[in-house]
């Protein structure tokens, strides 16, 4: 599962992620960028990628020649190779 974080101190509300996200993960809560969907995330980075502001972090996925790779997969590869 991908863990989603947004540093509410960095966020401007812009709603750049909202808007980009192609899984509608997120809405825009007192002017802050919130992750109401997180369990639909598809880790694509969308709205890491967009946000101007750098706010928001997700845990549990690794960029990899921008191509976006779950954790697990990066450690099942490891025992494979």
């Amino acid at each position: 599962m991908i863990e989603i974080k947004v540093d509410t101190e960095s966020c401007v509300g812009c709603g750049l992620c909202v808007k980009d996200c192609p899984m509608k993960v997120y809405e825009l809560k007192d002017g802050i960028s919130t992750p109401v969907r997180p369990n639909d995330c598809m880790g694509c980075l969308s709205c890491h990628e967009i946000c101007p502001a750098q706010a928001l972090e997700h845990k549990g996925i690794y960029a990899a020649k921008r191509h976006y790779i779950d954790i697990r997969v990066c450690e099942m590869l490891k025992k494979v190779i």
